[in-house]
């Protein structure tokens, strides 16, 4: 594992997403490299500092005492009015802060399809500005396919499309949806695409849907047996072009 998977797999081992063999790959990595290692202990040490008391609302202690003193100096049906005042003025606050940190809660919490769009588009970013485009280039799928073996619990399948000018450039493994996915890189002229393929759990949609994120264009779908996830700043008719041929391929090939 080089420092770019570990940055990729670095998250999910933080929260107990990875499945044992990448943990193990991850643990031996930051073990010889100081850098990875760094990094990790300072994710580690911001999510202690998310959990600590300072970050959450405690009402004081001596509020309770404040409002028994002040009802003792009240009287008869006033005293009684008073209390009731103070009970239900700290009921509402109490609602309107509850309400006001659910409401929150709801409005900034991305969805698991949101969070996933963004996901893609980010790792497609990433691996332009790394220029770690692909770990195995070649256009031949027969030396592409198998590098996986071993890397993936699944074979991705790709099918040879340079007659109908997308030639393949190579693949990749990154880190997707919590967990490593393949990402079969095609080119259309000068502009690269990046098809990120895993298993499909059966849940998904098979309808082609269209994104766009960062000015980059994004498809995704899924068929019998494979998620599909493509983007690039290719144009959404040529990319839609792309995933018509994949289908129709089933990518069987």
């Amino acid at each position: 594992m080089n420092c770019h998977d570990a940055h990729l797999v670095m998250h999910g081992y933080l929260d107990g997403e990875l499945d044992p063999s990448v943990s193990l790959q991850y643990e031996q990595h930051i073990g010889v490299c100081p850098t990875c290692r760094k990094a990790l202990a300072e994710q580690q040490a911001m999510q202690a500092a998310m959990k600590a008391d300072s970050l959450y609302f405690k009402a004081p202690t001596n509020l309770r005492d404040r409002v028994r003193a002040s009802l003792k100096k009240q009287s008869g049906a006033r005293a009684v009015r008073f209390r009731w005042r103070w009970v239900g003025a700290a009921a509402c606050v109490a609602l309107c802060i509850g309400l006001g940190f659910g409401l929150a809660r709801l409005g900034f919490a991305p969805s698991v399809r949101e969070r996933l769009t963004q996901e893609v588009a980010s790792a497609h970013i990433r691996s332009l500005q790394a220029e770690h485009i692909v770990d195995v280039p070649s256009s031949d799928r027969h030396t592409v396919k198998p590098w996986f073996n071993g890397k993936l619990d699944f074979s991705p399948p790709m099918p040879d499309l340079e007659k109908e000018g997308f030639p393949l450039v190579g693949g990749r493994l990154d880190y997707l949806n919590g967990r490593p996915v393949a990402a079969l890189v095609y080119r259309r002229r000068e502009h690269l695409i990046n098809v990120f393929v895993w298993p499909n759990s059966g849940t998904e949609s098979g309808d082609v849907r269209e994104e766009t994120r960062q000015g980059y264009h994004l498809l995704h779908w899924s068929g019998a047996d494979m998620n599909y996830w493509m983007v690039s700043d290719l144009n959404p008719l040529e990319l839609s072009e792309l995933a018509q041929r994949i289908s129709a391929r089933n990518l069987g090939g």
